[in-house]
């Protein structure tokens, strides 16, 4: 794994089937205990390792103390269909619980074994991640940071509560369901298709009354008798109403379901569900500006660009050099400061070298996207591509960019080349002199 990874998600008290698992459930108690490491909940994990903290307003076990005491605390006002109202704990499926997981290419394994190696890598990493992360959330959360060095990839969870919000909602920290929410309150007509009327059951039969008390031997023995046969009377009364309530409410759900089937597919694409996914594809954008590229990851795997391994080998060089590229320039701006004589030419400067380190990003990514597609190709340094940036013009024309940020978007260049022609002579065919 070669490219970024963050997943968001919001839990409840009560326990939610995960999609496409077989009896996998999720709920707010274990999320935090897998966070924990605590044994009940980490049976997915071999041997559990330590928990290492990264960042937050406290630990994990106070968040966990504090959720719990705030929701002791709530209570929510409910109003019945006679428009009198009562009040009651906030009920058992309310997020209550934001969640997130950042995952990391490197092999828990590789840093456990090497951390002067890796260290400053994941720490950079981590930094980004976590500022990132603050600068999106309200100020007035509590949340928690920590890292698992126990499973695949190298990876931290964020854990966090709404805690100010009267219903300690999470569902107000999440990117896709907030727009999802603005979206549903600006429609007019709601977007949610009605069930069919459910069907006027048929209301089972009183119970037969108790006979009136009696001193009499020979009459409480009678009493018992016809007592006994009119519970059975009544109990199989009772079956036959509920036998005909069931075959009612099957017709029901058939009839409900088909009708469903039908105003979905009339209906057509969901707006809410489409805001929804705008806003998760905003955050990853997002995440790739502020965290992946900086730390040299792609904002998408292979598979999903239908790269080959050796185009994909390039992108990851690409993100490589832009990655070390970034850190030339900050250098360069960190020096600079330090000299308070030249710091404004070398302020300058670095703008530039910034500007075009930018220019050249974007048309190293509009290069690389075209050759994805087929609407562009590199041979023999000659490259031929749709709109072909300025950037890309000027590092080939009459006058050719000689900065050291040019000479190595030109390098990169002619590496893709290089790989794009040996893919179209194929493994029997030997390179050209």
């Amino acid at each position: 794994m070669s490219y970024q990874f963050i997943h968001i998600e919001t839990y409840s008290e009560a326990a939610k089937k995960v999609s496409g698992t077989d009896g996998h459930f999720n709920s707010a108690a274990q999320v935090l205990g897998e966070a924990l490491r605590e044994p009940e909940y980490s049976k997915h994990v071999e041997e559990p390792g330590s928990v290492y903290k990264v960042g937050g307003t406290m630990s994990v076990r106070q968040l966990q103390e504090r959720r719990s005491d705030i929701l002791d605390g709530l209570r929510e006002t409910v109003t019945r269909k006679d428009g009198t109202t009562y009040t009651r704990k906030l009920r058992n499926d309310a997020a209550t619980l934001y969640t997130e997981i950042h995952s990391h290419p490197l092999p828990a394994t590789d840093l456990l074994s090497d951390k002067k190696t890796h260290g400053s890598e994941i720490r950079e990493w981590i930094y980004h991640a976590l500022a990132d992360f603050t600068a999106r959330m309200p100020d007035d959360i509590d949340w928690s940071a920590v890292m698992h060095l126990d499973e695949g990839f190298v990876h931290f969870h964020v854990i966090a509560i709404n805690t100010h919000d009267l219903k300690l909602d999470a569902n107000k920290l999440h990117a896709g369901k907030v727009a999802a929410a603005m979206l549903r309150d600006e429609l007019d007509t709601p977007t949610a298709i009605p069930s069919l009327p459910k069907p006027a059951l048929e209301k089972r039969p009183n119970k037969p009354k108790q006979p009136r008390p009696s001193k009499n031997r020979e009459t409480q023995k009678k009493n018992k008798i016809k007592r006994e046969a009119q519970l059975s009377a009544w109990e199989k009364a009772c079956q036959k109403v509920a036998a005909r309530n069931a075959d009612l409410m099957a017709q029901w759900e058939a009839e409900n379901g088909e009708h469903l089937q039908v105003a979905r597919k009339t209906r057509g694409p969901i707006p809410e569900k489409e805001a929804y996914s705008a806003a998760l594809k905003q955050l990853q954008d997002r995440y790739y500006e502020k965290v992946g590229k900086p730390c040299g990851l792609l904002r998408d795997g292979p598979r999903k660009q239908r790269l080959s391994t050796q185009q994909h080998a390039a992108q990851k060089a690409a993100a490589k050099d832009m990655k070390n590229s970034l850190k030339e320039v900050k250098s360069s701006l960190a020096r600079a400061e330090d000299n308070a004589d030249h710091a404004l030419d070398i302020k300058e400067r670095y703008l530039q070298k910034e500007a075009e380190l930018d220019a050249g990003i974007a048309a190293m990514d509009e290069l690389v996207t075209q050759i994805a597609s087929g609407d562009a190709e590199v041979i023999e340094g000659d490259i031929t591509m749709r709109d072909m940036p300025s950037f890309i013009e000027r590092l080939f024309g009459p006058k050719p960019s000689k900065t050291k940020i040019g000479n190595l978007f030109k390098k990169l260049i002619n590496l893709i080349g290089r790989v794009s022609e040996s893919e179209q002579r194929g493994p029997d065919q030997s390179p050209k002199p």
